[in-house]
């Protein structure tokens, strides 16, 4: 401990005495920790575990239909109960649907996310009340008409102030009476990823507070998809003995049910990696994370490389003191311990700058977007021990990178070469050659990042250009419930006439329409698909296909295009024939080479009813604004009433300007009534299912490419500047025997050119088997898209040519007599 002690004191010292270089490397490797704990914060926030019992025990299980193109995360209710009948390699299987509705209290109305739950939610999960009680076992559950409702604890902290005497108050939710018992405990935000629940409600409610379609009950319903169930499994089991016992259960429900269950796989995933969605033959966000992560310590490595560049210099200037120490009794293993002790807190400062500025920087990662219908994404990137550890593991690696080939050299250290005169000389080469390596490594490194960077830039460009099949310009969407108030379906129809006539006469509106669903919004309809004449192959379940439900005018408002066939009109209401239009991917799927006009389908059951194909629309973009072409179609909202709905206004002034006389009109008609959402089109695709994903990417990517860029500066301005200080001898010579300025500038600037040289056609080769790997991740740009790496060579060889360009010009103005009498 004592000689330990010595070290540390003796390096604090030598880092004094250097405060120029000591900065240098503490701002280098804080850039790089910086950067890995912002990425790792990034991903810790999606794969955090839930707060909840044992975590590491929960799995979700899924179904999918044979030969769908989707992964559906939805089980029937009646499903659910065999399940949990029959798994016993589970202790407990629960389930849960997430769903808008709204809540009335003391006379004001609140828009209010809710999770619809079995009774045994909170149990399984092992989730407490923070105040009252929560849901029983057998509340929620077939037969129970328990009017509860159990508050999140940041809603019962923002909407009621924390009031603890608001167990037992009455509310209104959706216009229907509702008891709060309880409030669920602090930190507890629900299980569906970024979004926090306001409150929970049992699901034998559902029925009474939504508009299902006539005749069907969620609890009876085997065909009725729409739970999300999680799993939780017995100590001892793994994964894949439950996927056994699920695939064995499954099986026997197909032969009991074929109507319903034949042909539905059931999948077991860890709880983390199915967030938002299952989705296990999807390898996009795993690359992402994999890519991001890996750009990440790349990006270290080359901080590390920078880094050692400098104490392979400082090595040089304090060769003739470890000489002198190993003259003087000092042993090798004492050598190698001071200069990692010295290396080792120059780790430990860079790491603390680098997370005390990853802290600073970290709560501006991701701007707040919304989801379908104003639901707020909640992003948690917060750093908790896990992002701390890891900053730690990345400070014990650069102090152990950057110090092992200095101490190596200090260990090599030989005492007669060291102490004679102009021993240095030799045992230079050597020590050049590793340090021409690593500037190379630092410019192909940094090319390889600069690529990366823009072929996401590239892929943003391109999709925030792409043809989303309607015209998202202009446009202003309002979204509004009017059965969180108790309206019924007369009286929401006349709200919406009335609304839509006042509307239409402010100033700027040139057209409007009404729709269930808005694109890109995270919400869609999904039915079963069953086309006239063509039943369904046996063992096989029908085919789901998205929908939305809209107006007349939705088409004309929102510029999407008709192929073929008609819109629809005002007489295409309740009482007249059901029709619908499809787009051309339907169109192709379902009626290849046939006109698809007059064609019939319909998704309550083979036999009908039908609807007619009377237009074909053109193909768009719906859910993801990655999504590749699916099947989709329209019914007019007259024949398929929904109280839930979204206005669309297209303007002739900036929409925003129209967002509170809207508003106006509504507080007018309704002043109860909130509004769920009032948004810009264009505001809606920079969203978590629009260009939000990619906006991030970009970002990242950009930051690490620029940062990769100044590290690959930094190196060969160093190397070229080290390599022109120690020949200025050889210069003076050279200009003495007749060589010119432009002479020397040409010698110094050819070696600094094949430093970059070298190291863009390295790069090249890195970043094409690099980005080869991340094509799934861009939109619309080729992962060797020329320009993009024809620009990123320029810039960097741009860059690099005017970093030696300085110290070769620096030694081009010499004086031929001070460079002879330089030592």
């Amino acid at each position: 401990m004592e000689n330990l002690w010595q070290d540390i004191r003796f390096g604090i010292r030598m880092l004094a005495k250097s405060p120029g270089m000591t900065a240098v490397v503490v701002i280098t490797l804080a850039l790089g920790i910086s950067t890995n704990a912002i990425i790792f914060s990034i991903v810790n926030g999606f794969l955090r575990p839930l707060p909840v019992t044992s975590p590491e025990q929960l799995v979700v299980i899924a179904t999918q239909q044979k030969d769908a193109p989707i992964f559906m995360n939805r089980m029937s209710y009646p499903e659910l109960v065999d399940f949990r009948k029959r798994a016993n390699s589970f202790s407990d299987l629960l389930a849960y649907d997430v769903t808008l509705l709204g809540l009335s209290y003391q006379g004001k109305a609140d828009r209010f996310v809710v999770s619809y739950v079995t009774g045994n939610f909170f149990s399984a999960l092992g989730v407490k009340p923070a105040l009252g009680r929560l849901f029983l076992p057998k509340e929620g559950e077939v037969g129970d008409d328990s009017q509860y409702l159990v508050l999140g604890y940041a809603y019962w902290q923002n909407r009621f102030g924390g009031d603890p005497e608001i167990v037992g108050k009455q509310v209104l939710v959706n216009g229907k009476a509702a008891t709060i018992i309880g409030v669920a405990q602090q930190g507890f935000r629900g299980v569906y990823t970024m979004v926090t629940m306001d409150g929970y409600v049992p699901l034998s409610r559902a029925s009474v507070l939504e508009e299902l379609p006539a005749g069907t009950n969620l609890m009876t319903d085997r065909s009725l998809r729409r739970l999300k169930v999680i799993g939780r499994l017995k100590a001892g089991m793994s994964i894949r003995q439950g996927q056994s016992s699920l695939n064995a259960i499954a099986a026997t429900l197909a032969e009991q049910y074929p109507a319903t269950d034949k042909g539905i796989s059931v999948h077991v995933m860890p709880e983390r990696l199915a967030r938002p969605e299952p989705m296990p033959n999807n390898l996009v966000p795993v690359i992402a994370i994999g890519l991001f992560l890996f750009l990440a310590a790349f990006l270290l490595v080359l901080a590390c490389l920078n880094v050692a560049n400098i104490l392979l210099v400082r090595a040089t200037v304090r060769q003739q003191e470890m000489g002198i120490r190993v003259a003087l009794g000092a042993g090798r293993a004492r050598l190698i311990r001071q200069v990692l002790t010295e290396t080792g807190m120059l780790a430990l400062l860079g790491g603390t700058a680098g997370i005390l500025l990853a802290l600073w920087a970290s709560p501006g990662l991701v701007e707040s977007s919304k989801l379908g219908g104003g639901v707020p994404i909640q992003l948690d990137f917060s750093f908790d021990w896990r992002v701390f550890a890891y900053a730690a593991g990345a400070m014990v690696f650069t102090g152990i990178v950057v110090g092992l080939w200095p101490a190596w050299r200090a260990a090599r250290a030989d005492v007669n070469t060291v102490l004679r005169e102009g021993g240095r000389i030799g045992a230079g080469v050597e020590r050049h050659r590793v340090r021409d390596i690593l500037v190379v490594a630092q410019v192909g490194g940094s090319l390889m990042l600069l690529i990366v960077a823009g072929l996401f830039a590239r892929s943003l460009k391109k999709a925030q250009h792409m043809y989303l099949g309607f015209e998202p310009d202009h446009v202003l969407n309002v979204t509004i419930y009017p059965r969180e108030i108790g309206y019924s379906e007369a009286r929401t129809k006349e709200f919406f006439r009335e609304l839509k006539d006042r509307v239409r006469a402010l100033p700027g509106v040139q057209s409007l329409s009404l729709a269930s669903t808005v694109p890109m919004s995270g919400s869609t309809g999904a039915d079963n698909f069953y086309v006239e004449g063509h039943p369904t192959p046996p063992g096989q379940q029908p085919p789901v296909t998205f929908s939305n439900d809209v107006d007349e005018s939705y088409f004309a408002t929102m510029r999407i295009p008709l192929l073929r066939g008609r819109p629809f009109h005002e007489s295409d209401n309740e009482n007249a024939p059901q029709v619908a239009i499809i787009n051309q991917t339907m169109a192709t799927r379902f009626w290849p080479n046939e006109d698809p006009i007059g064609k019939r389908f319909s998704v309550k059951s083979a036999s009908g009813p039908f609807l007619e194909v009377v237009g074909v629309a053109a193909d768009g973009k719906y859910i993801f604004i990655a999504e590749s072409p699916q099947p989709y179609f329209y019914r007019p909202l007259a024949q398929d009433f929904q109280a839930f709905r979204t206005l669309q206004i297209r303007t002739s002034v900036p929409p925003e300007s129209l967002i509170a006389p809207v508003e106006q009109e509504i507080g007018n008609l309704a002043p109860d009534l909130p509004i769920f959402n009032a948004e810009t089109m264009e505001q809606l695709l920079e969203g978590g299912n629009g260009f939000m994903v990619f906006h991030a990417g970009a970002e990242r990517a950009t930051e690490m490419g620029f940062l990769g860029l100044l590290l690959a500066v930094v190196g060969v301005f160093g190397v070229v500047s080290y390599a022109a200080a120690q020949r200025t001898h050889e210069i003076g010579i050279r200009m003495a025997l007749g060589a010119g300025r432009r002479d020397i500038l040409k010698l110094v600037l050819g070696q600094g050119v094949r430093f970059i040289g070298i190291g863009i056609v390295l790069g090249l080769a890195a970043a094409w088997a690099l980005t080869r790997a991340m094509s799934k991740l861009l939109i619309g740009v080729s992962s060797t898209d020329p320009i993009t790496y024809v620009v990123a060579v320029a810039i960097l060889a741009g860059v690099a040519l005017l970093a030696c360009y300085i110290p070769a010009r620096r030694a081009a103005m010499v004086e031929p007599l001070v460079a002879l009498r330089y030592e």
